[in-house]
């Protein structure tokens, strides 16, 4: 079983990218719905909330000597720390990224993006992960998956 060769990074930049776009052509802010100060605020939390759960996540890598890269097949099932609030801590931290930069930049266009990003991340990496984490680990993997939630 093949990784899914769309790396999340790259799809990433893509949709945040976009996003930026669509606001440079079209603003859209959220500050019509809300005071300034408070929808920045609420961006810098998720943020934060981002680089601690994408930290942690890492940090359990490293401590279970597995490969992070998503087009390498990994050596160890994480089931410990952040992953067993989520099994995929770190798209969750991209995702959480994006919505928390739109929040700072101001802009809807960015939630719509964030969107794009966790549907794309959920139906086409994640699924082909699950296989590979399947096809590796087994039962294991099915515990795992019966007691973890995919996102939250």
């Amino acid at each position: 079983m093949k990784h899914p060769k769309l790396n999340p990074s790259a799809l990433f930049l893509i949709t945040f990218a976009s996003g930026v776009f669509l606001t440079w052509i079209q603003p859209w802010h959220l500050t019509y719905y809300m005071d300034d100060a408070v929808v920045r605020l609420i961006g810098a939390v998720i943020l934060c909330i981002s680089l601690i759960l994408n930290t942690l996540a890492y940090r359990e890598f490293k401590k279970c000597l597995t490969p992070h890269a998503p087009f390498v097949k990994p050596t160890v099932l994480i089931k410990n720390g952040v992953f067993a609030l989520s099994r995929n801590p770190v798209y969750l931290a991209l995702v959480l990224s994006e919505c928390g930069l739109a929040f700072v930049f101001n802009t809807l266009w960015l939630l719509f993006s964030a969107t794009v990003l966790l549907i794309v991340l959920d139906t086409v990496i994640i699924r082909g992960e699950e296989k590979v984490l399947k096809s590796t680990f087994n039962n294991d993997y099915e515990y795992y998956k019966k007691q973890t939630r995919r996102w939250l």
